[in-house]
């Protein structure tokens, strides 16, 4: 499929925007509210962990209903309003254990919708695939909207109003789901591969185990970076400035990424996001008190995630059969951010009240596995 006329950019890029709005609520903010309410750090850090475990189960579930139905930004917009009503159980207790519900509630339908847009995003871009980065960017942009604004807000006003200001995003979640029609695909187009086919060929199992580890190692940062940073002594709206920063460096590599991507090839810029890994959380460890050390760590987001991110959706399209993607995206969902997220969620915060160290050594050591598997099982190019 070429671009055409009729691509709906400005919704597609709005619902991105919206989405890591959201994850710029919850990651900066999240576990400074749950602080507030008088949660415990090991706590905290369950409830962090529940929000990566239910990936482990909706994606696939939901990538299985997406691959067999002619419209699937259906699934899209039936996750996006079940999230939206699952969520506002937040109002009713506040209490951990009825917390516990809630987060998994709302994760599980919110945490299926995005590898099914990723699939609709790149059947309208077609052969412009590797402009996608430029459509997912506007994603970085609402959560460096979130963390530096709120950041800035909550300086003057009360972490409280964290939920009222997620349930709004839900809300407007839901209706940019509901405003963009998908490109239609014929069921009988989707049946052609089994998924166990996946699971069989080395290269995928490969990158699916090396990017396991690479969010992993991510677990400290995603649980503990805000307070981390408040208990070096910085301020929420500076925490929300490191936060956004991260998000700022991701954005301008999502810019130039389809320059950078044809020349780089996957395998290369894959191993790339993975050494960033290594270094960058024996940085943060070491350097957090510092300033100046701090914002060029941040700045290596572009690598860890962004270039992680991009190589990733793009083995994805290389190596995934069409008629699997919705699955391939949903296992990647699964496994990555599913599994090595909950898995460094855990680890976190049975690490953490222990020695923060002992956490980012973990980190760092998870990435140095991660470029080894890549190196024994991808494909190089």
């Amino acid at each position: 499929m070429s671009r055409g006329a009729n691509f709906p950019h400005a919704r597609l890029s709005g619902f991105y925007l919206v989405y890591f709005a959201i994850l710029g609520v919850l990651l900066p903010f999240w576990p400074l509210y749950l602080s507030d309410l008088g949660l415990s750090i090991s706590e905290i850090g369950t409830l962090m962990a529940v929000l990566m475990m239910t990936r482990i189960v909706s994606p696939l579930l939901w990538g299985r209903i997406g691959d067999r139905i002619p419209q699937r930004m259906r699934v899209v917009q039936w996750g996006s309003f079940a999230a939206l009503i699952c969520f506002a159980g937040v109002f009713f207790q506040a209490d951990y254990y009825w917390l516990l519900w809630v987060v998994a509630g709302y994760s599980f339908f919110w945490n299926a919708i995005l590898p099914q847009f990723e699939v609709v995003t790149l059947r309208y871009l077609g052969d412009q695939h590797h402009r996608y980065s430029q459509v997912r960017a506007w994603g970085s942009v609402g959560f460096i909207g979130a963390a530096i604004g709120l950041g800035w807000y909550f300086d003057f006003t009360s972490i409280s109003q964290v939920p009222i200001l997620l349930f709004g995003c839900f809300v407007m979640l839901f209706l940019l789901a509901m405003s963009v029609p998908g490109p239609a695909v014929a069921v009988t187009q989707t049946q052609s591969t089994p998924p166990v086919t996946l699971l069989l060929n080395k290269n995928v199992v490969g990158f699916m185990l090396a990017g396991l580890l690479m969010q992993l190692a991510h677990g400290p940062y995603y649980t503990y970076f805000s307070l981390f940073v408040e208990e070096a002594g910085y301020t929420k709206r500076a925490t929300g400035l490191y936060w956004a920063l991260g998000a700022i460096s991701e954005t301008v590599l999502f810019l130039v990424m389809h320059k950078i991507l044809p020349k780089t090839g996957t395998y290369r810029l894959f191993q790339f996001a993975l050494l960033c890994s290594v270094v960058r959380w024996l940085l943060l460890d070491s350097w957090v008190t510092n300033a100046t050390a701090l914002f060029f760590i941040q700045v290596m987001h572009a690598g860890t995630f962004g270039a992680f991110h991009a190589a990733s959706i793009d083995f994805l399209r290389r190596y995934v059969p069409d008629g699997l993607s919705g699955q391939g995206q949903a296992l990647y969902s699964m496994l990555c951010y599913g599994v090595g997220g909950a898995l460094g969620s855990l680890l976190s915060a049975w690490l953490w009240p222990i020695d923060p160290s002992y956490a980012f050594g973990l980190a760092s050591g998870a990435s140095v596995l991660a470029m080894g598997v890549a190196y024994m099982t991808m494909t190089k190019s």
